[in-house]
């Protein structure tokens, strides 16, 4: 194989690894609103907890 075919298979190879990065951070873009989606719903839980635990509390000093 030539100098040309190695750099045709470096080149091949860099497109590659290109292609399958960007699939990863499209991946990991996913992963990161999902997270910050849960974190967004957790958040709101615990402000529905600690609303119905006061709320409780409450009516037991009634």
């Amino acid at each position: 194989m030539g100098v040309s075919g190695k750099v045709l298979d470096a080149l091949k190879a860099g497109i590659l690894l290109n292609e399958r990065l960007s699939n990863l951070i499209d991946k990991i873009e996913r992963m990161d609103n999902d997270v910050r989606h849960i974190n967004d719903r957790l958040i709101r839980l615990e402000t529905m907890v600690e609303v119905a635990q006061t709320q409780h509390q409450l009516e037991k000093g009634k």
